[in-house]
């Protein structure tokens, strides 16, 4: 049930996670639109499955209104995170927040210039999602979601009400960045790999592959060592293990973009990692064929 006092939260990219977070805040509380960049402006229903269930409707709305915006959740693909951003800017004020649940790093610097004062928030989670029928979403893993304000902040806005309520193991950060950067080298030492072999997260623990996954877990400790991310150095081939064997049956995104022939998202996570992380950085000649691997696969 909606209330009438919520506050009112329009999703940008409602695929599979982007319509989760849509279930998931209603359940808040919240009252969600979704944005259409197409001008379906036809209500929509979801039908969760698998580790969730329910079945919710929503509004739809075409991004081309003029109508304020207060609160914004952006789940679209890291690559076309700025040009969705640029098609909603003129509903945005001082007053909006804007959370950006993207895979990868750098989109703080990415869209700052284009939301003006609105405030940002980024995030990440580790829920799995995927479609099934049209109008089905299959729950493959409950997970974590961690958001924090762009720069530093430790009490949690009044806006987090309806998250702490509507998302499972929700949890506001002071320092987000940190996690984020955990996140982006877990997403860098696995996803790649399994786009390149066409196989699932847990192939990556058994012989042959087992060895590469090894090495450039390697040369992502090297990067963020150079980085000075010593600590999440330390603990990252536990990460990866830890995450492989979680989501073994698991298909990565960039594995499914990469058989589909579509664009994948290498650029803000292994591309990210090795041309911004360190000022000089290391040889990283594993990492960086899978980079330029993965590049092939989809131009752009």
């Amino acid at each position: 049930m909606t209330s009438r006092t919520a506050d009112h939260w329009h999703i940008l990219g409602a695929g599979a996670i982007g319509g989760l977070f849509a279930c998931r805040l209603q359940t808040g509380g919240a009252a969600v639109t979704l944005l259409s960049r197409d001008g379906d402006e036809d209500p929509r229903t979801i039908v969760l499955s698998g580790d969730a269930t329910g079945q919710y409707q929503f509004a739809q709305q075409s991004v081309t209104h003029r109508e304020p915006v207060s609160h914004l959740l952006i789940c679209t693909k890291a690559w076309a995170l700025e040009t969705a951003v640029q098609a909603v800017a003129h509903r945005l004020s001082p007053d909006t927040v804007v959370v950006v649940l993207c895979n990868g790093m750098g989109h703080a610097a990415q869209i700052l210039p284009l939301i003006g004062d609105a405030v940002l928030a980024l995030g990440t989670t580790t829920a799995g999602c995927r479609h099934g029928t049209p109008r089905e979403l299959i729950v493959s893993g409950i997970g974590t979601t961690q958001l924090g304000n762009h720069v530093s902040s430790e009490t949690p806005p009044a806006w987090t009400t309806v998250w702490r309520s509507g998302v499972p193991e929700f949890n506001w950060e002071s320092d987000i960045q940190p996690t984020l950067l955990n996140k982006a080298a877990i997403n860098a030492a696995i996803n790649p790999l399994t786009a390149i072999h066409r196989v699932t997260n847990g192939a990556l623990l058994e012989p042959p592959l087992d060895a590469q996954l090894t090495q450039v877990v390697r040369e992502i400790q090297a990067l963020l060592g150079a980085g000075n991310a010593t600590e999440i150095a330390d603990r990252l081939p536990a990460s990866v293990k830890a995450v492989c064997e979680a989501t073994a049956n698991n298909h990565s995104s960039m594995r499914m973009d990469v058989e589909l022939g579509r664009e994948t998202e290498i650029e803000s996570i292994v591309g990210w990692m090795l041309h911004h992380l360190a000022p000089n950085p290391p040889a990283t000649p594993l990492l960086q064929a899978l980079y330029e691997n993965v590049l092939k696969a989809h131009p752009g």
